[in-house]
């Protein structure tokens, strides 16, 4: 999903239209002629129960993860939320919080709760605010591993299915994104290209961590960055074996996203 960008500053798309989608709820909660009291409770409560049911439900159905890396499960600022868990949270709360009023005003607030969900998806399938996709294909470019050999990145992405990650060391994200794949250990080839930094700042960090990946190798004029247009790192990205982008993500990826990423498909 293209970022949203902020400046130079790339932002995940989706809670920014989760937030559209609760101003959305907020103005039509205001039409369905509850009680001041009932209708602050419900829209503050509905908004809650969204949020805590697209968690719950997003770590259910990626268990195994959230066994590997349960405090996870915590960081909410990551990716891993479900849209129909926010849904059933939502309508769950309506139906207790509403439940001693006349059927007519339930059925207004699932109603309510209805439009907004299509907002919501709407929203997501449209992307009116994303930036433009970055190019399916890495560039026909060569750059040097760290043992100095060089290396046609356009070569290695038509070998195999294959993740690329850009990253920095002084970036905290870029940090913990290695380290949950350097856990990983996966099978899939995994190219990690060190954006502007020198040798010795790139060699050095990942002989700290013990982090050796199938191809490690460095770009210290950034120009793999700037094909992409991600002025943030890390951007992370999955290739198939035919070298085409599937998919990205910049910024910090969780372990559930990761693994999903590195299971093969049938």
């Amino acid at each position: 999903m293209p970022p949203i960008m902020l400046g130079h500053v790339p932002l995940p798309p989706a809670p920014l239209y989760a937030f559209v989608t609760a101003l959305g709820l907020l103005a039509l909660g205001a039409l369905l002629r509850l009680s001041r009291t009932h209708r602050r409770q419900w829209l503050s409560g509905t908004l809650v129960a969204a949020l805590i049911g697209a968690r719950l439900m997003y770590i259910v159905l990626h268990a195994e993860a959230y066994r590997e890396a349960p405090f996870e499960a915590f960081t909410l600022w990551q990716t891993g939320y479900h849209p129909l868990g926010a849904l059933l949270g939502a309508v769950a709360w309506t139906l207790w919080r509403l439940r001693d009023l006349p059927a007519q005003q339930m059925r207004r607030a699932t109603g309510a709760l209805m439009v907004c969900s299509a907002l919501w998806w709407g929203l997501n399938v449209w992307q009116p605010l994303a930036g433009d996709p970055p190019p399916p294909h890495l560039p026909s470019l060569t750059l040097k591993a760290l043992d100095g050999t060089p290396t046609s990145i356009e070569t290695l992405a038509s070998a195999s299915p294959l993740i690329v990650v850009l990253w920095r060391s002084d970036y905290r994200a870029c940090r913990r994104t290695l380290a949950r794949l350097a856990d990983l250990n996966p099978d899939t080839a995994v190219l990690t290209v060190n954006e502007g930094q020198t040798l010795l700042q790139a060699a050095r960090y990942l002989d700290a961590q013990h982090a050796a990946f199938t191809h490690d190798l460095r770009d210290p004029r950034q120009r793999l960055q700037a094909y992409f247009g991600m002025p943030a790192l890390p951007l992370v990205m999955r290739l198939d074996a035919h070298g085409r982008l599937r998919d990205y993500q910049a910024g910090e990826v969780s372990t559930a996203h990761l693994m999903r990423w590195l299971t093969p498909t049938t």
